[in-house]
């Protein structure tokens, strides 16, 4: 009889090098003879504002079904690669590994959700072990653990997207991605319902990453269809040693889900935060800007940094008064600042109106008046007339900031924030076991096909 087993990892990469998507991309190749996929891969993003996140904070759930002997094989697999791929030598790489027969419960799809935007302990997600028979296996401190569960519990049943990953030969690990740029720009544009390709305004190829880490290229869509279509029509100049399409929560805006008030922010969290703004922005050291808005429950410093480039130029046209929704991650205080939010997002809810204020002009000669000193009202200098009744005139100055939201240039965008471009009415369906094992299994022939080791 056949069982379904949900597998979730996480934590396997460090700033030297692995990847926590190569990794499920070499299990899936291993693994896909043996068993059926229910879903595509799932990349899913967690909280990206946890202090010990790697660099996306991304974790991966795997949902397969097969008979027993198959799926005990499987869980072996699995932790057989981990050993074998992550950075387990690191002493910052703490890899997890969850199994979980059956349905997902309703206790881990919230545990997901919680993840997207809070901090979870180690603790806690142990308990999942002991209370639910969950499969936990660990190495280091098992930190994994928590994203390995939350990608699980995460089964992607409203928003998500599609992102086509692409790995480099051991050798070239380390080494310039070496890629045509004009066949990207080329695939960006025949492809609408792919997204963040190309930042035209500052001249970034952006589907190739900087790191050591294996991955070459990483196409997001809003379809398997687009993302594999703008792959093909990309030339790189390396080998391409394995693939993989994976469904996502990125660029969902999935971390932004509370609304909370000012006095309970705490450190590390996501937030949306609905404010006035109290202090207008000023440009600081660093060039980073920085202003503040207060609720009824208090006042908070928001900050946006060097990097969010023309994005800082935006907030600083905001004036004391107006209501604005603030999304971004929480930084804790420290000796020389107060508890800050980083800016991701911004939404202009209503604008104060300003004006600029001129003295009248002379009924008699049309000049310009002058104060004729406090509570003296006005005295034209050129023909000498008095005006005691006269007010000074208010011309509404037109505000270079609009009701709407704003969001930073594609370079500094996070992997979880929803681009502008993704504002489109398109409907989003889970796709067939069929379309599902058929991409898989073109995906896996290229791997074996390409690489006789991992």
């Amino acid at each position: 009889m056949k069982k379904k087993l949900h597998i979730g990892f996480d934590d396997t990469d460090s700033l030297k090098g692995s990847c926590t998507t190569h990794l499920a991309a070499v299990i899936v190749t291993e693994i896909f003879d043996r068993v059926s996929f229910l879903d595509m891969p799932n990349l899913i993003r967690l909280n990206p504002n946890i202090p010990y996140k790697t660099r996306g904070n991304g974790a991966v759930a795997l949902r397969i079904t097969g008979e027993k002997v198959d799926l005990d094989n499987c869980k072996e697999t699995v932790i057989k690669f981990t050993k074998k791929l992550a950075r387990i030598e690191d002493e910052n790489t703490n890899p997890g590994i969850v199994f979980l027969e059956g349905d997902v419960p309703s206790n881990v799809r919230i545990f997901s959700e919680r993840a997207m935007w809070d901090v979870i302990t180690i603790e806690e997600v142990e308990a999942y072990q002991e209370r639910d028979g969950i499969d936990l296996v660990k190495f280091g401190n098992g930190r994994g653990r928590i994203g390995g569960l939350a990608a699980i519990g995460n089964l992607l049943d409203n928003d998500f997207t599609y992102e086509h990953l692409t790995y480099r030969e051991p050798k070239k690990y380390g080494s310039k991605r070496l890629i045509d740029e004009g066949s990207v720009i080329k695939a960006d544009k025949a492809t609408p319902l792919t997204f963040n390709n190309v930042d035209y305004e500052y001249n970034s190829i952006m589907i190739t990453p900087r790191g050591a880490d294996p991955v070459f290229t990483g196409i997001r869509g809003e379809t398997m269809e687009e993302v594999s279509k703008a792959w093909s029509l990309i030339v790189p100049h390396e080998t391409i040693a394995m693939k993989m399409i994976y469904r996502t929560n990125q660029h969902t805006n999935h971390h932004f889900i509370n609304k909370i008030p000012i006095n309970k922010l705490r450190p590390h969290i996501s937030a949306i935060v609905q404010g006035t703004v109290a202090r207008k922005p000023t440009y600081i050291e660093g060039s980073h800007l920085i202003f503040s808005i207060q609720d009824s429950t208090g006042e908070l410093d928001c900050a946006a940094y060097e990097p969010t480039k023309r994005f800082r130029g935006q907030l600083n046209k905001l004036v004391i008064g107006d209501k604005i929704t603030i999304s971004g991650g929480i930084r804790p205080p420290s000796e020389n600042h107060p508890l800050t939010i980083n800016i991701e997002r911004l939404e202009v809810n209503s604008l104060l109106e300003i004006y600029k204020t001129e003295n009248p002009f002379c009924d008699e000669c049309g000049s310009r008046l002058k104060s004729a000193g406090k509570n003296k009202g006005y005295k034209c200098f050129k023909c000498s007339s008095v005006y005691r009744e006269k007010i000074p005139i208010k011309t509404p100055i037109t505000r270079e900031i609009e009701l709407k939201e704003y969001l930073p240039p594609i370079i500094a965008q996070r992997h979880l924030a929803k681009p502008l471009a993704r504002k489109i009415n398109i409907e989003k369906v889970k796709p067939s076991i069929e379309i599902i094992e058929n991409y898989i299994s073109n995906l896996v022939i290229y791997n074996k096909r390409i690489s006789n080791n991992y």
